[in-house]
């Protein structure tokens, strides 16, 4: 036991005064007379013994009070096992990511919990004590030391954010200090799922570093994994279907969850859904309705105590057209322009190769090569470049087809000439292939076929959309970055009657709809690091902008052609919805949600904190203010006992009023 202030001990000579009063009775005495005190000696005995007793147990209670009172002032304590820093600086990593929602307790979330932690420091440490406050957001605040008060008001203005951080980015973020030795408290949930993937996080000697973990009471949650349309472009008599895929990350199983589809802040779709504990279930709706313009959609259940997923934010574009180029070797109409003339559903721009525009291949979002004999060396360059960067492309052969020019494409290697005798029946396709999902209303094996006769060959294709009833490809989907679907004849009559069959419509726009689905994302998550889209040829130096209400966002963009790249501010975004603008036009709206893993509540155990920690590093396992408090005062500030000696001296001081007032 040490002393903060030995001086104090000087006081202990005061005791002698007590000491001094009771041996020596400096009260005046006054005398009586008797006639005969005889009858008296055993009374007067008697009450000198008592008298006695009660002087030397006031003198004890008296002594013991003023020991203590002075040992009180001394201000003893058990010395810590270590001193905090010596500098006064203190280094405090507060998570405030969207899982500490959570409760830690019956009604207290984790991150009220955290912010009562980082209070109880500022309480503990000296006055003169300095403190940088490190949160998710890196903010400026977090490169500044604050004194007590600083901190006391930063605390009452700290929000939870979408933002996630590894492991590792937090550490080299503590690491950007001057040098020095440095007391660190990281409180954190510490959840694995966003960890990052560094197996070990070494710190430097110079660091204290306590961990924090903010202990959950239950990590069950439910949460909208991911979702989408099985027709994001609806042809014809198509029915919207939503697809919502759930996940249970919880050890109970979720009954009768109430799942509710909002389009535009109106009710259009329900179900009740039971999920398995650590189990994926997805639940499909026809979303009964007409598609026009840009739709602000929501899946929203509701499940406790995380309630922060419990909105999961998308949009469907009903006005958006598909963008299809033919690039055709004469000025006739082609059947591929009766498919694709409908003007509400597409863009066609039906091209004679003599006049084309390379510019316009990376503007579609499907490429259709029909009838051409020889494939230009430029032509096949600016189509691998399209096929790589994902575009997907439609290849029709011409009656005397170059193979020699044909094989440049990429995916058409293996291709060769092919000798038929005549037409041949088509088989049923397979009805399973998700390519005909939803094609057709009946699946009759036994209609029709049309028939077909081969110009060119490319092997056998197990996987095949349409196959000759020997089982040799007729149509097939070589898929890459992007897809090339390859026709084994011209669409002409002599080699073919697919053309005028039911079967051609549905096929060809299912090719178109898959096409564009790939620039129809539905959502985004605040951590994905790019948005890529397609707008129109740019010219000017304007920018595009993230725009909600009076908020107004600039991305960092890249714009090339008419392709833009555009880095998603995930610092500053919140989940919901934005417009993209561009010269102060609305173009679109998109989607954002906090990322899937946040949700994911399932946190590291001591014993793998200790695993993954090297260094000088204490894992405080806390579960409350005064546990923690505790904590902190055992390793830095020591144990104060002058609380202790004040109790005690109070004691005997009652102690001695009550041998006054009732020993007699």
């Amino acid at each position: 036991m040490n002393f903060l202030y030995p001086q104090f001990l000087y006081a202990l000579f005061a005791l002698s005064i007590p000491i001094i009063i009771h041996l020596f009775n400096f009260r005046k005495t006054k005398k009586v007379y008797f006639s005969n005190t005889r009858f008296l000696q055993k009374v007067k005995e008697a009450s000198s013994s008592k008298r006695k007793l009660k002087h030397y147990l006031i003198l004890a209670s008296r002594l013991l009070m003023l020991f203590f009172l002075v040992i009180a002032f001394a201000q003893p304590f058990f010395p810590s096992e270590e001193e905090a820093s010596a500098q006064g600086k203190t280094l405090i990593y507060l998570d405030n990511s969207l899982s500490m929602n959570n409760e830690v307790d019956e009604g207290v979330s984790a991150f009220d919990e955290a912010l009562q932690y980082v209070n109880t420091l500022t309480e503990l440490y000296p006055t003169s004590a300095e403190y940088k406050i490190l949160t998710n957001d890196f903010n400026t605040y977090s490169g500044i030391y604050q004194n007590k008060k600083d901190v006391s008001e930063l605390t009452t203005e700290l929000r939870m954010t979408g933002i996630t951080r590894s492991l590792e980015e937090i550490k080299e973020r503590l690491d950007l200090q001057e040098g020095g030795s440095y007391d660190v408290y990281w409180i954190s949930d510490f959840q694995s799922s966003t960890a990052g993937d560094a197996e070990e996080i070494h710190f430097d000697s110079t660091y204290s570093v306590n961990l924090v973990p903010m202990n959950f009471t239950s990590v069950n949650n439910v949460f909208v994994d991911s979702l989408y349309l099985d027709n994001p472009f609806l042809i014809g008599d198509e029915k919207l279907k939503l697809n919502v895929v759930l996940k249970n990350i919880g050890v109970e199983e979720v009954n009768d969850l109430i799942v509710k589809v909002y389009v535009d802040e109106v009710q259009s779709a329900t179900a009740s859904v039971n999920i398995n504990p650590n189990d994926v279930v997805t639940a499909t709706f026809d979303l009964a309705f007409n598609i026009e313009g840009n739709n602000q959609c929501r899946i929203s259940f509701e499940e406790f105590p995380v309630t922060f997923d419990n909105d999961f934010y998308f949009t469907i574009n009903g006005s958006r057209k598909i963008d299809v180029l033919e690039i055709k070797s004469s000025s006739e109409v082609t059947h591929v322009q009766n498919v694709f003339g409908n003007e509400e559903l597409f863009n066609l721009k039906s091209i004679n190769f003599s006049n084309l525009d390379y510019s316009l291949i990376p503007e579609a979002d499907l490429v259709v090569v029909n009838g051409l004999e020889n494939i230009d060396p430029s032509l096949s360059i600016a189509l691998n470049e399209y096929l790589a960067g994902y575009g997907d492309v439609v290849f029709i052969p011409a009656a005397s087809p170059d193979i020699a020019s044909y094989r440049q494409l990429s995916g058409l290697g293996n291709l060769s000439p092919m000798d038929s005798a005549g037409k041949t029946a088509l088989a049923t396709p397979d009805f399973n292939d998700p390519f005909f999902e939803n094609v057709f209303e009946e699946t009759n094996k036994s209609f029709a076929m049309p028939e077909a006769s081969g110009v060119i060959q490319w092997g056998r294709d197990r996987t095949a959309l349409l196959k000759y009833s020997n089982g040799m490809p007729f149509m097939s989907q070589m898929r890459g970055n992007g897809n090339l679907y390859v026709f084994g004849s011209p669409l002409n009559i002599q080699y073919t009657s697919l053309q005028a069959h039911a079967i051609f419509v549905p096929i060809m726009y299912r090719i178109a709809a898959q096409s564009a689905s790939k620039e129809s994302k539905l959502y985004y998550f605040i951590d994905d690091p790019h948005i890529s889209f397609k707008t129109d040829t740019l010219i000017t130096d304007n920018v595009f902008k993230l725009r909600r209400g009076e908020e107004e966002i600039i991305p960092s963009q890249r714009i090339s052609g008419n392709n833009v790249s555009m880095e998603v501010p995930r610092f500053t975004l919140g989940v919901g919805f934005y417009d993209l603008v561009f010269e102060g036009k609305k173009l679109t709206t998109l989607a954002f949600n906090a990322s899937p893993a946040e949700s994911d509540l399932r946190q590291y155990t001591t014993d793998d904190l200790k695993k993954i920690f090297k260094g000088k590093v204490d894992v405080f396992e806390v579960q409350d203010k005064e546990s923690f408090k505790s904590s902190v005062e055992r390793k830095y500030i020591g144990q104060p006992l002058w609380k202790y000696a004040i109790i005690i001296a109070l004691i005997f001081l009652l102690m001695e009023v009550l041998l006054i007032r009732f020993l007699p």
